[in-house]
């Protein structure tokens, strides 16, 4: 999704390397930098890239990025990925609001990113470790929810909701993995996303999760996944993505 990215408004570039904590992203097409500038005339800051689990990082070093800006002050995060689409009824382009997810990612690689909180009073960071898990049943924030369906109506677009499911990777899935994530009620599979939304949500920044549907992963149509055709189709979303983090920059505080 750089292509957001680019629209922030003369940015401040920062990359993760160069803050003392933070890994350097290693997959192909993820910068690994800050944004820091203006869109729609309000500051935002950006992460152009993600760190991944199966670069190797904990779940402590994926949502670092997360927590620092949560330590900052953020109050909304809009988190965009690519997926596969395990509903029959999504087509390749697709944008889908995350109103549920699942995670399957190795929480045992590190600690969760329930562990970020922007207090040092330890009974507050108990409750508010406890509160995270209450609202981790919806990260998908309604007034946030609301701008989006807005935005998607206003511009002529659809906006869809599904299920998220969070797998480790990086390799793409097989049919029968995709015939049971399907029957478990996924309608979108990935390799990130929860960790940050949780992180986020944890520290009570409002959140909301947009993925866009760059192959699809229905085993008894079977499709090769290339990741240039990911990279690809996630540029041609990026416009009406684009258009939902304006709106929320513009009417979301």
């Amino acid at each position: 999704m750089g292509g957001l990215a680019d629209a922030i408004e003369s940015p401040t570039i920062v990359p993760y390397a160069e803050i003392p904590g933070l890994a350097a992203s290693t997959a192909s097409g993820h910068r690994g930098e800050f944004l820091i500038g203006h869109l729609a005339s309000r500051p935002v800051i950006a992460m152009a890239g993600r760190l991944h689990v199966y670069e190797g990082h904990s779940l402590r070093v994926v949502t670092r990025p997360v927590a620092l800006m949560t330590g900052l002050g953020i109050n909304e995060l809009v988190v965009s990925c690519a997926a596969g689409g395990l509903n029959p009824n999504f087509n390749v382009g697709d944008l889908v609001l995350l109103n549920e997810h699942s995670s399957w990612l190795d929480g045992k690689l590190g600690a969760p990113p329930t562990s970020f909180q922007r207090t040092n009073d330890s009974a507050n960071e108990s409750a508010a470790a406890a509160g995270c898990f209450r609202r981790s049943l919806s990260t998908c924030d309604p007034h946030l929810d609301a701008i989006a369906h807005q935005t998607a109506h206003t511009n002529g677009f659809e906006l869809r909701r599904g299920m998220y499911l969070a797998v480790n990777g990086p390799n793409y899935e097989t049919r029968a993995e995709c015939r049971m994530m399907r029957r478990l009620g996924a309608d979108l599979v990935g390799m990130s996303t929860v960790p940050e939304l949780l992180c986020a949500n944890s520290a009570g920044v409002r959140t909301l999760g947009i993925s866009v549907v760059t192959n699809l992963a229905l085993p008894d149509a079977p499709a090769t996944a290339d990741h240039a055709d990911v990279l690809e189709v996630c540029e041609r979303a990026a416009e009406r993505l684009q258009q939902i983090v304006r709106a929320i920059a513009t009417h979301g505080a």
